[in-house]
């Protein structure tokens, strides 16, 4: 590249016309690269869409012999029809699921996670209505499109990049014809226009009708001729200009110092002076001792180093924080700054400029928020401890709950296995003496041994109660969407088939949704539900209501969504309602009302889970109406 540049004329050092070919090779090759990434994101786009299009034929063709063989559980023809569909291109992997999500059937391999996932359902037309059963995955892999890609970049960029080198270097050769020469020869005018002394009018050998044209090199030589017809001019407002800028420094409160290097004469702005408590014109001398005496020792020193380095080049300015020395014998912080603006023919410093800043307000704010950091660090440092100690705390809290869940769960596993073996033993030889020598005993006999046998039943239902509600607070919630109102109508018809020779007015709010566990929820509908029925046993019909209402939350006072389930059974009294949700907690006699006391300390338990409360309302014969809530969809 060199040796052809300089066989057509063009300079191949550090020169305008190198940097331009520089340029314009980089520009094209943003330009080329910009373009092939655009074209390649074009092709792989079009290349996914045909993936994508792909699995859609392939649902459209498979899914309907895919959901056949699924229902009669074709095992065999559901791989061979994944197997047809893997030898289609870019296909990687297929599996078919049933609805309950286990896997039936599956080809290929997942072995690329460069994958596109397409997943279809599965469906059958049983009794005419469409049956859910199962689902389709399949996983296509993008390594080909990979590939392909690849193998049309390295095209791309051959072709672009030869291209982009023949456009620069014809480019190149038109800038160094028309332009670069003749910029030498301005920039050799500048050279000697800036050098001082006298030069001859620039005048640039071109065409005549290119002059005339008055292009832009026209007026650049045009600008170049004038320009030595105001340089006198421009010297005298530099120097007013000088003049201004110390006094807007004076303005803006900065205090400015001129010095003479070569004389070590010194002026000192009015501020300068003020700053240190110096009203009078002629209190300080203008010489360099005058800083030397107010300069603090400890601060001078470094000061006068960094001058020497500023003054032998090694800096171009030097800047540093100090105390001066104030009229009224107190320090002051300011900050000293200054740079050379003036050098003899041997290229030494002969003048320096500068200006104090005071900044002790500034220092005093820093020493403050250094205080308060300090301060803050040392209340992290007791967080942290605290923090420590609370840790500490959490760990053997842990360990304790631990141990108190092992001996519930010893407990539980007592009362499921050694309490009821005693209770079977009760029944059981009940029963038998019933059987064998009932006939020996009168009917007061027989109502002992049927109540003994009652007790123990009783006892078995208590223990398993027991059980479930100690169950309750350990196990792990499946949260989803649950269909209440669904949920409900399963619940009542169970209610309805166990009391056969009963009326039942239900009635059911359509719609009801919520977020939680179907298995739990549906224990707290049964036990709600199965109390309305058993306590409106007296009434015909018995009217039991499922639904939900805006209403007032007794603890909070404010409005909730809430579900209720109301009856018009026997009711109770208010002033006992506190004892509805303990365990073992009965309002009613057990000859009048069957039942453990459990059920309604399940319900709160499981509504306690699932964020929400519960509470009620009743009238000793009037009915009752129980309310509870459940934490939304997150």
């Amino acid at each position: 590249m060199r040796k052809l540049l300089g066989h057509w004329g063009i300079a191949t050092g550090n020169s305008l016309g190198r940097r331009i070919a520089i340029a314009i090779l980089m520009f094209s090759s943003v330009v080329t690269l910009v373009s092939t990434v655009f074209q390649l994101a074009l092709d792989y786009q079009r290349e996914v869409g045909d993936i994508e299009t792909q699995m859609v034929q392939i649902q459209a063709s498979y899914q309907e012999s895919l959901s056949s063989s699924l229902w009669v559980t074709s095992i065999r023809d559901l791989e061979l029809q994944l197997n047809g569909i893997m030898r289609l291109p870019d296909m990687q992997y297929g599996e078919v699921r049933t609805d309950q999500d286990i896997l039936v059937a599956k080809a290929g391999q997942a072995i690329s996670s460069h994958v596109i996932r397409h997943e279809f359902s599965l469906s059958f037309n049983h009794r005419k209505s469409q049956v859910h059963i199962g689902k389709v995955i399949l996983l296509a892999n993008l390594e080909g499109v990979y590939h392909r890609l690849r193998d049309k970049v390295v095209v791309i960029l051959i072709s672009q990049t030869i291209k982009t080198f023949l456009v620069s270097l014809f480019i190149l050769m038109l800038f160094q014809y028309m332009i670069g020469r003749h910029l030498k020869k301005i920039a050799s005018f500048s050279d000697r226009l800036f050098a001082g002394g006298r030069v001859e009018e620039l005048v640039l050998e071109r065409k005549e009708s290119a002059r005339v044209a008055g292009d832009e090199l026209e007026q650049v030589v045009n600008a170049l001729n004038s320009m030595q017809q105001r340089l006198d001019r421009f010297v005298a407002e530099l120097q007013e200009s000088e003049f201004r800028w110390k006094f807007a420094l004076e303005g803006a409160g900065d205090g400015v110092w001129d010095l003479n290097l070569v004389t070590n004469e010194v002026i000192y702005s009015r501020r300068w002076k003020e700053m240190l408590g110096y009203t009078e014109v002629d209190e300080l001398p203008g010489t360099l001792d005058t800083y030397t005496r107010l300069a603090h020792p400890e601060d001078s020193a470094r000061a006068f180093a960094q001058l020497d380095d500023n003054l032998s080049g090694k800096t171009d300015f030097f800047s540093i924080e100090q105390r001066m020395l104030c009229k009224d014998g107190s320090w002051k912080w300011v900050m000293s700054r200054g740079m050379v603006v003036a050098k003899n023919a041997e290229g030494q410093a002969i003048r320096m400029i500068g200006t104090h800043t005071d900044i002790s307000e500034q220092l005093q704010a820093a020493e403050e928020m250094r205080n308060l950091l300090a301060q803050t660090e040392r209340a992290r440092a007791e967080l942290r401890l605290a923090n420590d100690s609370m840790e500490k705390q959490v760990q053997e809290r842990t360990a304790q709950l631990e141990a108190a869940n092992k001996e519930l769960e010893a407990f539980s596993y007592s009362v499921s296995h050694d309490l009821r073996s005693p209770l079977r033993g009760i029944d059981g030889w009940s029963l038998a003496l019933q059987e064998d020598y009932g006939v020996q005993l009168d009917a007061t006999g027989q109502e002992y041994l049927e109540r003994v046998r009652a007790e123990s039943q009783r006892m078995g239902q208590l223990i398993d109660d027991m059980l479930q509600f100690s169950r309750l607070g350990r196990a792990a919630l499946n949260m989803r969407d649950i269909d209440l109102t669904d949920l409900a109508l399963t619940v009542t018809r169970r209610i309805q088939e166990n009391n056969p020779g009963r009326q039942f007015d239900f009635i059911i709010a359509p719609g009801l949704h919520a977020w939680g566990d179907r298995r739990l929820l549906e224990v707290v509908l049964t036990n709600l539900l199965e109390n309305a029925a058993k306590f409106s046993k007296m009434k015909q019909p018995a009217q039991i209501s499922f639904g939900s209402a805006e209403v007032e939350e007794p603890s909070s006072q404010e409005k909730v969504f809430a579900y209720f389930v109301q009856d018009n059974g026997a009711g109770f009294d208010m002033q006992y309602a506190h004892k509805l949700f303990g365990v073992f907690q009965r309002l009613h006699k057990a000859s009048e009302f069957g039942g453990t006391g459990i059920g309604l300390a399940t319900v709160q338990r499981i509504i306690s889970r699932h964020g929400g409360r519960i509470w009620a309302d009743a009238k000793p014969g009037a009915g009752a109406i129980f309310y509870f809530t459940l934490k939304g969809n997150p």
